[in-house]
């Protein structure tokens, strides 16, 4: 078999990597279990962060950057959180991954500092919910 390529276990026939089921004979190709949160989640892109409450949880991605020489080096937080509460300038949230404590979530306007020369954006947001089984 060709590199890229992947075969019906009914028929034989060559398909593309990336095909959901064979072009021949419709049968659908078997892909690795996803894990038990995954297929229980779903996600909700375009949230207002102010509508938030406790216990939700959000996953994060973006944030505060510096930029050196060119290069950029991201200085905020990324990963899956609980929200714990809101202030003016953000969300406070408990992280659920496994080296992540308690932090602050910046969802004010774009500045730079000053001083160190960070600038300040906001994080993306997706919230994360319970899918409901019908």
């Amino acid at each position: 078999m060709p590199k890229g390529k992947k075969s019906c276990d009914k028929c034989g026939t060559l398909t593309g990597p990336r095909a959901f089921v064979c072009a021949k004979c419709n049968t659908p190709f078997i892909f690795k279990c996803q894990s038990r949160e995954k297929k229980n989640t779903k996600i909700i892109r375009d949230i207002n962060w102010r509508d938030l409450i406790k216990g939700d949880k959000i996953k994060v991605a973006g944030g505060p950057y510096y930029v050196c020489k060119g290069e950029f080096i991201p200085m905020g937080y990324r990963g899956r959180f609980l929200v714990e509460g809101i202030d003016d300038n953000g969300i406070l949230a408990y992280g659920l991954d496994k080296y992540q404590g308690f932090c602050h979530i910046y969802m004010g306007g774009d500045i730079q500092n000053k001083e160190t020369k960070v600038w300040k954006t906001k994080h993306k947001l997706l919230k994360l919910k319970p899918r409901e089984v019908v």
